[in-house]
């Protein structure tokens, strides 16, 4: 947060009183910020999930696998399963379609 506010040329508190007068937080726009650029991340075909998950300043792989239930209620590969109509193995589903 200090980066961002030094960036904006101004100290973490005024920040901080600034994001507080809009209702939010540093850490809410980081969410909401990182949502928006998962979603754009994973319709790319050519980045991994690793990389997605490194280009989103995740430490590892399943911080991002958690934040990806959270805000899609799908992990990363079914996001982008069902970003491309393409099927996925979940539990419980067939895709034989033979009983």
């Amino acid at each position: 947060m200090s980066i961002v506010a030094s960036e904006l040329g101004m100290s973490e508190r005024t920040l901080q009183r600034r994001l507080e007068a809009e209702a939010t937080s540093f850490a809410a726009l980081l969410d909401s910020t990182r949502r928006e650029l998962a979603g754009e991340y994973l319709s790319r075909l050519h980045l991994s999930l690793a990389q997605a998950a490194y280009l989103l300043g995740f430490a590892d792989q399943s911080s991002f696998f958690r934040a990806c239930r959270r805000w899609f209620d799908l992990s990363p590969g079914q996001y982008r399963s069902q970003l491309f109509g393409t099927p996925t193995d979940r539990p419980g589903s067939s895709t034989s379609g033979a009983l």
